[in-house]
């Protein structure tokens, strides 16, 4: 590649980043009209939430304003929360987002996951008792919570935990020994009203809990966001996520408001019932939407906004439909492309300073080694190299499946929610066990092709197929990896403590972490490096086709890649779509999970091909995509660690 477009890339990598994280930055600001507040506040026993406070500009100790506070679901961060977030505040409402505990920058909690999510809403109530007590700027009378998926169930539990005191000191007030006797007096209302602390809750993607037991401890506003189309839907009372039908979830919710004799025998999904002055409000919403688009959807952001104005009881000047979360997500992804794409250039002028000029030395061989790759029966070459080239993501989606068994087998404890002190993330953990069986398949696969090209080539060797580089080199490759991921992330990072930027999309995200990450991180490097450097050894030595564009074979390798993946999503949300049931119900989270990976490993076998045709090896591409891609996975998922 000529240099003149290798400076070409560097700019308008350069330019992408630049711009995304300035608007980025813009939009999560509303322009200016909210101020982000980073906060990481300590709880019991050693224990803290790291999160970010969006306040309005208009919020003050003289003019207070309803707060919501809202938790992401499992395996992921408060950065799932940028739509209500974005959303809310630009309305008037002060938003919370924040990590749970075990995951992001917060702190392991004291007890397992579930129970910590049972003990303190993953800690939404401290939250909740930390807005109540110290935010002079917020009206104690409307504290909302929310959240996605485990998100959801806290918000339930946290309204059960304030519910039940409020229902709790109201018997008490009507018991014969009580300051009014049977009669509820002002001031025993009032001591009741102030043990009762959130005014509104909308769980979304979680409605399991709605029951008549449930609603029997919650005295507050109450709306419910269910996709019709939710992986979970297949154990609700009607076998599947359509509450139209008046399923009894729904139903239970409206009929918590009304008296034995006034039950109704029916609901409308999306009516408002009830009175929010009363705390009685109740309406329930079931969008034609997968689990995960929930994070991604403009109904589900205008339902948000709706609820909340309900039961608030506040008129915004903003439409629920002029939303601009969509607007972030799209410019923080050109963002994220910026950063895969500075990779290249950015490694082509490290190789151009001294101590790492002599890696470019292997470069001269790489076109004698695909010469003598080249044989006569060049249609056998073709057919072999597309019968492994399918064999190994037919065997990629195949590991998906043997993944799923073998996760609860090799790692119970954290597929339990139990916390341990090594190989700390179950996700990771899946990722791994599916990783180290392609890995497996890859290397057969390799052998088998590299015995073929032998028997065509007597004098072909592994030193000429560039894998040994000698012990030097491979240090120095090393470092050089380090670098371009002190730069990858070092961007991150800049972009996060200047604009107050991401770069993500949708479910996919690269962000920043602290220190005890790079622990995890370690834990995993060796194992995911075997992949990545077999993977690597696919695509470079032994995969080449007949296909004259270079384009069109970093295509085809990268589709190679992820092939095994969409083919698993793919018969998970065709059989969804047509049945309404997922086809893995159970385990549904694992392939779910595996979506960022569509994207990620395409781009790493874009990455490793281009750095071995910068270098000769494969070392350093393997090296790249191991450091950087292992670490946007143990920094954006749940660890459990002790």
């Amino acid at each position: 590649m000529e240099k003149k477009i290798i400076r070409r890339l560097l700019v308008v990598s350069v330019l992408m980043i630049f711009v995304s994280a300035c608007l980025s930055g813009l939009l999560q600001t509303s322009f200016g009209k909210v101020e982000i507040i980073n906060f990481k506040l300590p709880t019991e026993k050693g224990q803290w939430l790291s999160g970010q406070i969006f306040k309005p500009e208009q919020s003050s100790a003289e003019h207070k304003v309803p707060l919501v506070i809202t938790e992401h679901g499992y395996l992921n961060n408060e950065h799932m929360q940028d739509l209500n977030a974005i959303e809310l505040s630009r309305r008037g409402i002060a938003v919370m987002t924040f990590d749970a505990y075990y995951h992001g920058k917060s702190s392991s909690a004291s007890e397992p996951v579930m129970k910590a999510v049972a003990a303190n809403g993953e800690g939404m109530i401290p939250l909740v008792e930390f807005a109540y007590q110290s935010l002079d700027y917020i009206d104690n009378h409307r504290i909302g919570v929310m959240g996605h998926s485990m998100g959801g169930m806290s918000a339930w539990l946290t309204l059960m935990h304030y519910g039940s005191q409020y229902q709790t000191a109201i018997e008490k007030a009507m018991t014969k020994d009580s300051e009014g006797g049977e009669t509820i007096t002002d001031s025993e209302q009032e001591y009741a009203n102030s043990l009762n602390k959130v005014a509104a809750g909308l769980p979304v993607g979680n409605i399991r809990l709605s029951s008549e037991k449930v609603f029997s401890q919650i005295h507050a506003n109450m709306g419910v966001i269910y996709g019709q189309y939710d992986e979970g839907n297949y154990d609700l009372s009607q076998g599947n996520g359509d509450l139209s039908n008046n399923a009894d979830e729904g139903l239970v919710a409206v009929n918590s408001i009304f008296s034995e004799d006034e039950q109704q025998s029916g609901f409308n999904v999306g009516q408002y019932y009830g009175d929010a002055e009363n705390q009685t409000l109740r309406v329930v919403y079931n969008p034609k939407q997968t689990h995960e688009w929930a994070h991604f959807s403009k109904k589900t952001a205008a339902y948000t906004v709706d609820f909340f104005s309900h039961a608030f009881e506040i008129s915004p000047q903003i439409k629920n439909t002029n939303q601009i979360w969509i607007w972030k997500e799209l410019v923080s992804f050109i963002g994220l492309l910026g950063i895969f794409l500075l990779i290249f250039p950015a490694a082509y002028y490290l190789l151009e300073i001294p101590f790492f000029k002599q890696l470019k030395s292997a470069k001269e061989q790489s076109t004698s080694i695909a010469n003598a790759l080249q044989t006569e029966k060049s249609t056998k070459k073709t057919r072999v190299f597309w019968i492994s080239w399918t064999l190994n993501w037919i065997f990629s989606a195949v590991g998906v499946i043997v993944a799923l068994n073998l996760d609860k087998v090799i790692f119970k404890s954290t597929s339990n929610f139990m916390s341990v002190k090594w190989f700390t993330q179950p996700i990771t953990n899946y990722i791994l066990i599916w990783a180290m069986f392609s890995s497996l398949i890859g290397a057969a696969l390799f052998v088998w092709k590299y015995k073929l090209e032998k028997r065509n080539n007597a004098e072909l060797s592994l030193d000429q197929l560039g894998i040994k580089i000698g012990l030097r080199n491979t240090g120095k490759t090393f470092i050089l990896a380090l670098c371009i991921y002190g730069i990858f992330f070092g961007i991150v990072y800049a972009a996060e403590y200047l604009l107050n930027a991401d770069f993500k999309f949708w479910i996919l995200g690269v962000f920043t972490f602290n220190a005890d990450k790079l622990l995890v991180w370690l834990n995993y490097l060796p194992f995911f490096f075997i992949f990545y450097l077999i993977n690597a050894l696919l695509i470079n030595k032994l995969s080449y086709s007949n296909i004259k564009s270079e384009k069109a074979n970093m295509i085809v390798a990268g589709l190679g890649s992820v092939l095994g993946i969409m083919l698993i999503n793919g018969i998970q949300y065709a059989v969804l779509f047509t049945t309404g049931n997922a086809f893995w119900q159970e385990t549904r989270l694992y392939p779910m999970v595996l979506l960022p990976f569509i994207f990620l490993l395409f781009t790493a076998a874009i990455i490793s091909r281009s750095l071995y045709k910068l270098t000769g090896n494969v070392w350093l591409g393997a090296m790249v995509n191991t450091l950087i891609i292992t670490m946007i996975g143990v920094a954006n998922t749940a660890t459990l660690a002790l």
